[in-house]
């Protein structure tokens, strides 16, 4: 990361919180459910969702994708931190999928150029 991308990802940041002051901040994702998804066979990364839960607060789901920009739709889900769930899908034994992700506030780190 250089100087100006934490200079364009302060700002970005500071955008959000000017339109959303009393609004989630950031989601923590830990080192166990990043893992998780990331150790599937064929996973080359993540793909990131933007959600609303039954209360209307903004929420991430994670789920895996392979090189050919696919979800990884089948594999044995893990339980992790209550994060990973094992869902059904047409012609597939299941896939992993974060959510239901610590929110910050309250999981923020100190002040610092992206969260104040």
């Amino acid at each position: 990361m250089t100087n100006n991308d934490l200079q364009q990802a302060s700002a970005w940041t500071r955008n959000y919180r000017n339109q959303n002051p009393t609004g989630t901040k950031a989601h923590c994702l830990t080192a166990e459910t990043l893992q998780s998804i990331l150790s599937q066979q064929n996973c080359v990364g993540v793909r990131a969702y933007y959600g609303l839960d039954d209360a209307g607060q903004p929420q991430l789901v994670l789920v895996g994708y392979d090189a050919d920009d696919q979800y990884i739709l089948a594999g044995p889900a893990e339980a992790t931190r209550g994060a990973v769930m094992q869902e059904s899908y047409p012609n597939a034994e299941g896939f992993q999928v974060a959510t239901d992700l610590p929110v910050c506030p309250p999981c923020c780190s100190v002040a610092n150029p992206l969260n104040s």
